[in-house]
């Protein structure tokens, strides 16, 4: 099953070093912007999770030292799901879906739709997944009704 739906490549375009200085951002971080809205059918959510058109992200946040361990934050296995993760983390699991139903979701729930839908569709190996969910669930930012012991569950 495409859980990426009307997506027919790369979606990304990745701001230009003059860009980050104008905004006030660091140059040692990426910072990508969504070309197209994103649409994706998650069974964790009940539905489909839109990531609007012009959202900046990092996307996966993977340190440079890490990518030869996991992957970069644009290889295609990850990056698809990096847009819908970093939606689920602004809001704190609280989204609106499609059919305008909202959604309250966990972290854990918001790792899982990441690691084992997102990725599982973009072809990640189990091994791949693994290593970013335990990633996200022991160093992903903290939301702030979790304890800090969910982060190792």
């Amino acid at each position: 099953m495409n859980r990426f739906f009307d997506i027919d490549g790369d979606v990304s375009l990745q701001l230009a070093p003059w860009k980050l200085r104008a905004q006030g951002k660091p140059l040692s971080v990426a910072l990508f912007v969504l070309q197209v809205p994103l649409r994706f059918r998650s069974d964790i959510a009940g539905g489909i999770i839109t990531v609007p058109q012009g959202y900046v992200s990092d996307l996966a946040s993977i340190p440079q030292f890490a990518w030869s361990i996991f992957m970069a934050s644009d290889d295609p296995r990850i990056e698809l799901g990096g847009w819908v993760n970093d939606v689920l983390y602004q809001y704190e699991g609280v989204v609106t879906l499609e059919d305008g139903r909202q959604t309250a979701l966990t972290r854990r729930d918001a790792d899982n739709i990441l690691a084992n839908e997102a990725m599982a569709d973009l072809g990640a190996t189990s091994f791949q997944r693994m290593a970013v969910y335990q990633a996200l669930r022991r160093f992903g930012h903290g939301w702030k009704k979790e304890s800090f012991t969910e982060r190792f569950t």
